[in-house]
């Protein structure tokens, strides 16, 4: 009996393995036989995600593959080569057979404008975005009276500004915490005793914010506005929270 069962346990195993081995070399010839009639020839690239680059830009930025065996293309370096834009915060390529390269961008969206010798957008990490077509329609707030020395404003990278980077962070906030009020916002700026300015966009109203505990004052500004009822904030040519716990309003006139 013993023996009966190790023979029938030596049959399964043959079984599983002459089954593993036929599979694999039907594989292998499909793929061989694929090559041979061309399927796997690259024969499109589906780009998703672009938004302030064209398609075009892309398919230039991936560079001449057409004409190769999907097989034969190198996913980490084509996902490098997209990353070296400074647009591009993240590419994802991925391989769809028999013959399509699948492209997932995620490119990297403008908080601000930096009204700079040359404009240039930048994004809410502070990373400088070259100057594009896309910048002479995006309605977002302009960084006005900052250091304009061209190399704290490397392409791609992170302002070497501290005070540009200190505003990218009161946008930021402003966009995550009330983002009906940084669409409100024309400019934000910084006056002569480096005290952060918001300037908005319906009326010039200019609110002053000062150098220091922002977010709270921002906090202070928002609870005013809830408070005002049918009037608004650009109701008032000048807000002042420079103050602690105390705003200071001043009409047009």
């Amino acid at each position: 009996m013993k023996k009966n069962k190790a023979i029938r346990l030596l049959l399964n195993n043959l079984e599983i393995i002459v089954g593993s081995i036929l599979i694999a070399t039907i594989i292998l010839l499909s793929f061989q036989w694929g090559s041979y009639r061309n399927v796997f020839e690259m024969d499109g690239l589906l780009i998703t995600g672009e938004n302030i680059l064209e398609k075009s830009d892309y398919i230039e930025l991936v560079g001449e593959i057409e004409n190769q065996s999907i097989k034969d293309i190198d996913l980490e370096g084509l996902s490098e080569k997209l990353e070296q834009n400074p647009f591009v915060k993240a590419a994802r390529v991925s391989k769809r057979y028999p013959n399509l390269i699948k492209v997932d961008i995620v490119e990297r969206e403008p908080i601000a404008i930096l009204n700079n010798k040359v404009q240039l957008m930048i994004d809410n990490e502070a990373v400088i975005l070259p100057n594009n077509p896309f910048t002479e329609n995006a309605l977002i707030p302009v960084l006005s009276g900052f250091n304009p020395a061209n190399d704290l404003y490397p392409e791609g990278q992170v302002t070497f500004s501290i005070k540009v980077k200190e505003a990218i962070g009161i946008l930021n906030f402003i966009q995550k915490n009330y983002d009906d009020f940084y669409e409100e916002i024309s400019e934000l700026t910084i006056n002569k005793n480096d005290e952060y300015v918001i300037i908005l966009s319906d009326q010039p109203t200019k609110v002053i914010l000062g150098r220091d505990n922002i977010s709270r004052k921002i906090k202070i500004l928002k609870n005013f506005d809830k408070a005002l009822g049918q009037r608004q904030l650009t109701s008032y040519r000048l807000l002042d929270v420079r103050y602690s716990k105390q705003l200071v309003a001043t009409e047009w006139t």
